[in-house]
Order: structure tokens, then sequence, then C-alpha cells
């Protein structure tokens, strides 16, 4: 097989294939920034082109996740308005939720709690992955698994 002119060496239109691919990939997430960028949502993006809603929205977040590793300033400028706008909303809602005991009451603490968790996620405290993974097992001594001795400790410290 030749490639203007010249053979192409074994293995060589593969390469060429996998790099056309990525040149397509690479322009259609150009693509999909624009429509962002434009205002268009997420599901007009993927009716255009042709892909699946979540594809768009891989797209994003992995262009989004590249422009805050290369760029710190802007990062900690969203972060400081978000902080902002997060704090102001926890003002508007604590005298409530710290109030008299009521339904009102109860409503603005789920929301504080909301708020707070928010604050928390963006100040880094929260993971976006758990730290440790927990798999049940059942290991059993004497006829008893590990899930009854837990259970047993627990309504003992409860007592």
């Amino acid at each position: 097989m030749t490639f203007g002119g010249k053979p192409i060496p074994e293995g060589g239109y593969i390469v060429a294939l996998q790099n056309g691919k990525k040149i397509a990939l690479a322009q259609q997430r150009h693509r999909v920034i624009q429509a962002k960028i434009a205002g268009r949502s997420e599901a007009e993006t993927a009716e255009q082109e042709g892909v699946a809603q979540y594809t768009i929205w891989k797209d994003i977040r992995t262009y989004l996740g590249e422009v805050r590793r290369e760029d710190k300033e802007a990062v900690q400028a969203e972060y400081d308005l978000q902080r902002a706008r997060y704090e102001r909303l926890l003002l508007r809602w604590w005298d409530n939720a710290i109030g008299e005991d009521s339904d009102h009451a109860a409503r603005s603490t789920w929301i504080v709690l909301d708020i707070l968790r928010r604050l928390d996620t963006i100040g880094g405290l929260i993971p976006e992955k758990p730290l440790i993974q927990l798999q049940q097992q059942n290991v059993m001594a004497d006829g008893v698994t590990f899930a009854d001795l837990l259970r047993e400790a627990m309504d003992g410290a409860g007592a």
C-alpha cells in the first residue's frame, strides 16, 4: 500500500487511522466547547454531533479539567466566587435553621447542611471518590459472622 507515492510501512496504515480518529475527536471536542460557550445545552449539542449526551458532558468535564490544571489563577478565582455565593446562601438560611423548632426550621436545616457539604466539596474536604473502599466479607468464627459481632457491638454502645 502506498500514500503519496511512497510505500506505507507495515502497521503504518493502522497508525494513520488512529491519528485520524484522534484528530476527529479533538475537532469534535472543540465544537462541543464552542457550543457550550455559545450557550447551547448538552442535549442540543449531543443531537447536533450525533452522540450521547453523556459524551458531551464527558468532553466538557475533560476540557475543564485540563484548563484547571493549567490555569491556577482562574481556578482560584472560580473557587473564590463559588465560596462567596455559598456563604451568602448560608447566611440567608442559617438563622432559620437554628431558630425555633418548626417545619420551616427543619427544611432550613437541610438546606444549610447541603450548603456546608458543597463548601466542603469545593474546598477539597470531601474527595470525589472515597478514600477507603469497604467490602462486606462474611468471615465466620464459631458460627458467628463479623457482621453479627459488629451489630452486637453497636447495640451495646447505644445501651
